[in-house]
């Protein structure tokens, strides 16, 4: 399956969504990174890769640890970013699956809620356990999907009875990396061992007064569908996922259950 398109079509809303990323998608994303960093037992010394690094808070916080950080990121607007706020670290543009690094370069390569936006999932994994070094840790974060999470569950049972899916340019699965036993196999093919998976019960603080105006700002992949909907369709869409939200507003704020999972192993 050619994944191209998507994987375009995700360069650029992460591109354009840059400047946003710190009130929107941050505010839930950020609640991740302290199960992520105990996963990766980081020391005084140990050199991280943050694997699609978005804004750089993971390297960021793993410098604060004494870590020698350094990240990459896809789109260019983030790397900006990144710098922007993070002047004495390291950023770059590259691509998680295909990393610039030699082999045995990092302890511990960090990729939080990314995955979850890449064409071969696997391969960046194995991209990942090249650049370990023996006994390396590589860690990510993916959120869980519409069977476990109220926050997908309301939002794809709204996509579901509205929109023409067929009209989003073809993407892998989105919860494939949710499966802790599918993540297991996929982790030990790519040459990982102790492998360990743990829930972190993320909660979603979006402002309001629309659910459905800051979620088409929160991420990209929700957007590539809903933009390719005709106009009636987006405002039942819009309609019904602000009245289905309601119960959770409070103080013109939305509050709701999106829960991640951490995974990790180590480089055999």
């Amino acid at each position: 399956m050619d994944y191209s398109a998507f994987r375009n079509g995700e360069r650029h809303g992460w591109s354009t969504r840059a400047e946003l990323y710190g009130d929107a998608t941050a505010r839930a994303t950020l609640q991740t990174i302290p199960k992520l960093l105990d996963h990766a037992r980081l020391f005084p010394g140990a050199k991280v890769l943050d694997a699609g690094c978005g804004p750089g808070f993971v390297a960021a916080n793993a410098k604060l640890l004494g870590a020698v950080a350094e990240g990459i990121d896809f789109s260019e607007r983030m790397v900006e970013q990144a710098k922007d706020q993070f002047p004495d670290i390291n950023f770059s543009v590259a691509d998680v699956e295909d990393l610039p690094a030699q082999d045995e370069t990092f302890d511990a390569v960090l990729s939080n809620i990314v995955l979850f936006h890449v064409t071969d999932p696997e391969k960046a994994m194995s991209e990942a356990r090249r650049v370990l070094k023996p006994n390396g840790r590589f860690v990510f974060s993916q959120w869980l999907g519409p069977d476990r999470s109220e926050c997908y569950r309301l939002l794809f049972d709204v996509l579901e009875r509205h929109a023409d899916m067929s009209r989003a340019d073809p993407a892998p699965n989105a919860y494939e990396l949710s499966d802790a036993t599918y993540v297991s196999a996929m982790m030990r093919r790519a040459g990982f061992t102790d492998i360990k998976s743990e829930i972190v019960e993320n909660v979603l603080h979006a402002p309001g007064p629309s659910f459905f105006d800051f979620f088409m700002k929160f991420g990209v992949r929700v957007p590539l569908i809903v933009d390719r909907q005709e106009a009636d369709v987006q405002n039942k869409i819009r309609n019904e996922l602000d009245k289905a939200t309601a119960p959770y507003l409070s103080d013109g704020v939305y509050k709701l259950p999106m829960p991640s999972v951490v995974f990790s192993g180590r480089a055999a």
